[in-house]
C-alpha cells in the first residue's frame, strides 16, 4: 500500500504552509476580506485546483501508455457553495481536449481517466477520515 502524507502548519495570521513529505510545499491563506492576507489558495481552492490537474495529468498519461498525442487539455472547475456553508453544493467541470485520434478513442481516454483519478474519487466517493486531536493549554 502507498502511503501519501501531508503536514499543514499555522506561520503567520491565517496564512499556512503545507508540505507533501517529498520537496513539496504551498502557501494557503485565506483573502484580507476573511482576514487574511491573500498570499496563497484557500484549501478548498487548493482542493479545487487538485481536481482540475488531477484530471489533466491522469488524461495525459493515459493518453501517452496509449500513444495518443495529446496537443491539448484544458479542464476549467467551477464549485458552488452557499457563503457560510463548508459544503459544496456542486461542482462543474468543462473538459477540453485536442488529440490525434479518433473521438472514439478519446472518449475511451476519458472514461478511463475519470475511473483512475484519485481526486474525482475523493470528490466522488464517501472516504472515511479517522482524527486524532491532541491539545496543550498555555496558561
Amino acid at each position: 500500500m502507498v502511503k501519501h502524507k501531508s503536514t499543514a502548519k499555522l506561520v503567520k495570521n491565517l496564512r499556512s504552509v503545507v508540505d507533501n513529505s517529498r520537496t513539496h510545499t504551498v502557501i494557503c491563506d485565506v483573502p484580507t476580506s476573511k482576514g487574511g492576507d491573500n498570499t496563497g489558495p484557500t484549501a478548498l481552492e487548493l482542493a479545487i485546483m487538485s481536481l482540475s490537474d488531477c484530471v489533466v495529468t491522469i488524461f495525459a498519461l493515459v493518453a501517452k501508455q496509449s500513444n495518443i498525442e495529446v496537443e491539448k487539455i484544458e479542464v476549467i472547475t467551477e464549485t458552488e457553495k452557499i457563503a457560510g456553508d463548508p459544503i459544496i453544493k456542486g461542482v462543474k467541470m468543462k473538459v477540453t481536449i485536442v488529440a490525434k485520434a479518433r473521438k472514439q478513442l478519446i472518449d475511451a481516454i476519458w472514461r478511463r481517466t475519470e475511473a483512475s483519478c484519485p481526486v474525482v474519487k475523493i470528490f466522488t466517493e464517501k472516504i472515511p477520515i479517522e482524527i486524532e486531536v491532541a491539545t496543550e493549554t498555555l496558561e
